[in-house]
Formats: structure tokens, sequence, C-alpha cells
């Protein structure tokens, strides 16, 4: 992809800036989930929840119980988890779900499993698959962190329901997440789009139905559609083309394109501060390696690298001059090509301040990557680091 000079406009116009009514950034996972809790309590008719992971752990089983006292109130409550990054939640604790009065549905559930209480949408059995469909389904992940309260306020963000995110579970260790708290009627976008998703699991097994219109919004970023999905990846390369003062990315798994590494570096060359905040480690041990393998190109464009080393680093946050984005999203291809994500647009004054409060926090807990001591990495890891270049694909 070629870039236009930095005097001309560019074909695609950024979206106008609007706020949210209410927009609150929360870094801390007990605090994200004591208010998710409130405010599951505190719903009077509907609770949506899409999650890549729910865990069988103490946290999975406190929330599972926090959804069930919603139902005993008369909330609908609607659970759709990932079939992957879920499954032993559906399979240890799907049938309690269901007699407690949850609505629970499975995304893209793989075939060797089976759970008595799911045989496929409204009990109908699965059809059995091609190879080439199969590796498909199988790639093409639910990866959204999402709850909708009475269709009017949701939480977003990096957060799974996991002992993982909590300080009260992991003590020191917890992983640095971020996540948002946004009330108003932009919120419309992510209930349709759960709909949408929701009702596909139920007519799957039709060969046509008629999918439920999205609403669009500049305040949230879905990419439920290859259309969808270009868009926004062209709005983000213009974003970054136009940034006058500062690029600060945090980013649990950083595996760019190289339309993304031009932006970058254009505008480092440029003077814009750029920095980039990835793992020192990751759950994902190799990530580290893949990641490296990009930094000489970028530090010698003048972008700044700073690992993490704090505790595992899962959030995926941006902030371009006065415009921010938390959500779901890493800069990998997975999340650009095969999964479902969800991000929230920050532009209230507060949240932004907020998140460049934390992003100079996480600087302090972390180690900045030169072109020095880059060289001075282990010629295994570099090696490795190159290798798996190879597979980005499903990265």
């Amino acid at each position: 992809m070629s870039f236009p000079p930095r005097d001309r406009t560019p074909m695609v116009e950024p979206v106008p800036l609007k706020v949210w009514e209410r927009c609150e950034v929360v870094h801390d996972g007990d605090e994200f989930f004591q208010k998710l809790a409130a405010a599951v309590d505190a719903a009077t008719v509907s609770v949506d929840v899409e999650f890549y992971i729910v865990a069988t752990d103490r946290t999975g089983m406190w929330f599972l119980d926090v959804l069930t006292r919603a139902v005993r109130r008369g909330v609908v409550v609607r659970l759709l988890i990932d079939g992957i990054g879920s499954s032993g939640f559906a399979r240890q604790c799907g049938e309690k779900a269901k007699a407690a009065g949850i609505l629970l549905r499975v995304f893209h559930e793989p075939p060797w499993e089976r759970w008595g209480w799911w045989s496929g949408p409204g009990g109908v059995p699965e059809k059995r698959y091609t190879w080439r469909r199969l590796v498909r389904r199988l790639n093409h992940r639910n990866h959204r962190k999402v709850c909708i309260i009475d269709r009017r306020t949701a939480f977003v963000g990096s957060f799974n329901v996991t002992k993982y995110h909590l300080v009260s579970e992991m003590g020191a260790a917890a992983w640095r997440d971020t996540g948002v708290i946004v009330e108003g009627d932009e919120v419309v976008a992510l209930t349709d789009t759960f709909e949408d998703v929701w009702v596909r699991l139920l007519q799957r097994l039709k060969r046509k139905f008629r999918r439920k219109r999205v609403q669009t919004s500049p305040l949230v970023r879905l990419n439920v559609t290859g259309k969808q999905r270009r868009e926004n990846y062209l709005d983000l390369l213009v974003r970054l083309l136009r940034a006058r003062r500062r690029i600060w990315i945090t980013n649990a798994y950083f595996v760019p394109d190289g339309s993304l590494l031009r932006a970058l570096s254009v505008v480092a060359r440029e003077g814009v501060d750029v920095r980039i905040l990835v793992p020192g480690f990751s759950d994902v041990v190799f990530i580290p390696w893949v990641t490296a393998a990009f930094h000489f190109g970028l530090l010698s464009a003048g972008v700044k690298i700073f690992e993490y080393r704090g505790s595992v680093l899962h959030a995926k946050t941006m902030v371009i001059d006065e415009w921010g984005l938390i959500g779901s999203s890493n800069l990998n291809h997975r999340s650009l090509l095969h999964d479902l994500e969800a991000d929230i647009v920050v532009t209230n004054d507060e949240a932004l301040e907020e998140m460049s409060t934390q992003f100079a926090q996480d600087l302090n807990r972390s180690v900045e990557v030169t072109l020095e001591n880059w060289h001075q990495r282990p010629r295994l890891e570099r090696f490795l680091g190159r290798v798996l270049l190879w597979f980005r694909y499903v990265m």
C-alpha cells in the first residue's frame, strides 16, 4: 500500500469526533469485575455477555453466580462463549448454566467436543465439514470481551473471566489489562452485533438467512464483515499518518503487517512521538521473539519501543493525539483477518488523561529497547522469531 504525501488530503476521511455520555477507563481487574457485577445486579431487562474465555476457576464460578442472580430476578441473560477459549466451561458448566435459566450458546464449537447439553443450535446435530471448511471454522474465533447491561451500558476491553486478571487472586503476577465502561445511545451498535452473531448461530444450518442490520457508530469499531475490517484498518492508517503529536500503543501481540510498519516509520521520521509498549514475557512464550523481529526497522526510523516487565501485558490500547482506542483487538493478523473483535473509541478528555497516565506508569515498569541491546539478544531467539514470521497469518 502506498501512502499519500502529508500535505495532501487522504481519500478516506477519519470519522468526526463524538463523545460518550459516560466513559470510565479501568486498569484493575478486581475493580472492573466488581463494577460489572454491580451493574448486572442492577439490571432490570437484559444482560448480554460474550467472552472469549470464561474459566472454570473461582472467578468463572463467581461470575456464573452473578448471572444466575440476575436470572432469578427475571432479567433475560444471554451468554455467548467461544468454542475454543471457553471449551472447559462449556464442558463442565454448560448444564449448570442452562439449568439456572441462562441462555447459553457457543461460537464455533470444535467438532470433537461432545457436550451433552449442546448438539448445535436448537438441539440440531452438527453437519459434517470438509477439511477446508473445518480449518476455516476453527481459525475463526470470537475474541470479544463485552457485557451489555439493559442495552444502555457496556463493559468492553481485554479482560477475560479468569483469575489471571485479578490482583486478589494472583497478587503482583496479575496480568496488566485495560477495560472501559461506556454509556450512551452508541451502545446500540454493540447490541446489534451481539444479536447478529446470536441469530446466526441459531440459523447457520440453513443455506440462507437474512442478517440483522447492524448499526454503525464512530465510537464503536467492529469487524463482523470484510468491509468493516478494511474500513477500520484504512481509517487507522489515515489517523496514524495524520498524527501531529503522539502515537502511544500498548499491545499484547504486536505482529503487524507492512502497511502499519511503514505508517509508524513515516510519522516517527517526521518527529511524531511514537512509542510502542509490548510484553517482555507473554502467555504465548514465542510472541516476544516474533515481535522483536520488527524492532530493528522501527528503531532505525526513530520509534521508541518498551518491553513491559511487571507481569504479563495483555492490554490493547492506543492513543493518537486526542483519540484513543480500547478493546480486544491486537495488532496482528488474527485480529485483522480472522477473529471477531470489539473496540471502543475514546475521545472524552478525562478518559484520555487516564490512558496517558497509565501509559506513563507502564513505561516506568518497562525496559526500553535500543539498537544496542537489540543486537545483544540471544541469536537463537532472533532466529526463531524470523522463522515464526512465516506463520504470522495465523498469529
